[in-house]
């Protein structure tokens, strides 16, 4: 009804203005601190949430004092709250909304029916179109669309609410996004007392780096990525993110990462109300192998492969990650594409041995122009090697001429094929030369360019 109405009717109310974004970014920092419960929350737009719970529940005295907890301290912060414990996401967002009474159903799916068969058929999440439709078919509760007849009902449009009937049951999988992907490993501390100085979280890390050690052994994993969140008495997040340049599963290397990142942020943490509860987050983990090595390679005899990936940890965190880097060849049509830099976190180093011929002749330069120089060229024949090319305004002239190797073009890029040649001239300058394009199959002549020089 109007405003005027409104107040006709009841004139004491009191109207506000709608601000869709500041609620939507409400329910973000609320989600967000809902973190401290469970590691999956999936925001469910406008003004609901879905905790994945699994798991988490025996930290916190069971799954009834979890939901109690959660509801008692989102109050206190001046919200209004109802929860719901269900096996599924329909059924929790059922109950949470329509039950009279907070109800946490667990058991079988005879127990979640006669849960859920009083409510109104708007407990199944249908829009006001499908809610209608099964209402003027003169259903108006969950235990009348319950014993409806299933085959008939459905082919009345009733599909819809089928759908949800089945999800809310668990007859039917639902999937649901969260916020943030789920750590495939994670733990999580609860203090009886905040903490406050940086030598007691370094004393809590240690304990959460030996849990997830734990389960990093039974998966035959290590960790790359890790995130540690300091929960505050104060409702905030403190993240502190960590990377490593080849899978870890050591304490030490670990924690004195974390002490070199805590110690460079404990002027920024800002715990003036102590820190309630941390989670440390393996966010990227890669499989260790187990083979033993008995000789090391011989890049390796200077220094051992774990000596340089400690020091390529500390320079990383010391310096940032995106200013330590190790050299990275890619599968790549264009060779100005196959090697590249790459953050020495965020890869790892190359394996197995270089390609040699067996004559010993390495068919491509190992040093490349930024970007290929055009060129000159006269061939003898039009798709041939060239027998002269003009290159920096000198004139040189071809002795010898190996190829081509065709490297076709990118179809993804638009990118010309190449023909490569191998050229030295008579002064024994040896060149790696290319025609892009060929003659006859566009008005556009093909171009030259000299793209390496072989030593």
């Amino acid at each position: 009804m109007s405003l005027a109405d409104a107040r006709a009717i009841q004139p004491s109310l009191e109207a506000v203005e709608a601000e869709p974004e500041e609620d939507a970014r409400t329910l973000e920092n609320i989600a967000a601190w809902c973190e401290r419960f469970t590691p999956v929350v999936v925001i469910d737009a406008p003004d609901g949430l879905f905790l994945d719970i699994t798991g988490c529940a025996h930290l916190f005295g069971g799954e009834a004092a979890l939901c109690g907890q959660i509801v008692t301290r989102l109050q206190a912060q001046g919200f209004a709250v109802r929860a719901a414990l269900a096996p599924t996401p329909g059924a929790a967002w059922a109950l949470a909304r329509y039950a009279h009474i907070s109800a946490q159903e667990r058991g079988e799916e005879a127990l979640l029916r006669a849960a859920l068969a009083p409510l109104p058929v708007e407990a199944l999440r249908l829009d006001e179109d499908a809610a209608a439709l099964v209402r003027r078919l003169g259903l108006k509760t969950i235990g009348q669309l319950l014993a409806a007849p299933r085959s008939s009902f459905t082919a009345r449009a009733g599909a819809r609410a089928m759908l949800r009937l089945d999800q809310a049951l668990g007859r039917t999988p639902e999937a649901l996004s969260p916020r943030r992907p789920a750590p495939p490993v994670f733990a999580l501390r609860r203090f009886l007392e905040p903490l406050f100085s940086v030598e007691n979280i370094l004393v809590a890390t240690e304990r959460l780096c030996a849990d997830v050690i734990e389960k990093l052994d039974l998966r035959g994993a290590g960790a790359r990525r890790a995130a540690l969140h300091l929960f505050g008495v104060d409702g905030r997040d403190r993240v502190i993110e960590i990377g490593v340049s080849r899978p870890e599963r050591e304490m030490k290397p670990l924690l004195r990462l974390l002490r070199e990142k805590l110690n460079r942020a404990a002027e920024n943490l800002d715990a003036e109300f102590g820190i309630e509860a941390a989670r440390l987050d393996i966010t990227r983990l890669e499989r260790i192998e187990g083979a033993a090595r008995t000789l090391a390679a011989v890049e390796e005899a200077q220094a051992g492969a774990e000596q340089l990936a400690a020091l390529v940890d500390m320079l990383s965190a010391r310096l940032g990650p995106k200013r330590v880097l190790r050299p990275k060849l890619h599968d790549a049509h264009a060779p100005e594409k196959a090697g590249a830099w790459s953050a020495a976190l965020h890869s790892s180093p190359a394996r197995g041995e270089a390609y040699i011929p067996r004559d010993g002749v390495m068919r491509r330069p190992l040093a490349l122009f930024s970007q290929p120089q055009p060129i000159e060229t006269i061939a003898a024949v039009p798709d041939g090697p060239p027998i002269r090319f003009r290159w920096r305004r000198v004139l040189r002239e071809v002795a010898r001429a190996e190829g081509p190797e065709r490297i076709s073009g990118d179809w993804l890029g638009g990118l010309p094929t190449r023909d490569y040649y191998r050229v030295e001239d008579k002064q024994g300058r040896r060149y790696w030369l290319y025609r892009e394009g060929f003659y006859g199959d566009s008005v556009a002549r093909p171009r030259w360019f000299v793209h390496g020089l072989f030593a």
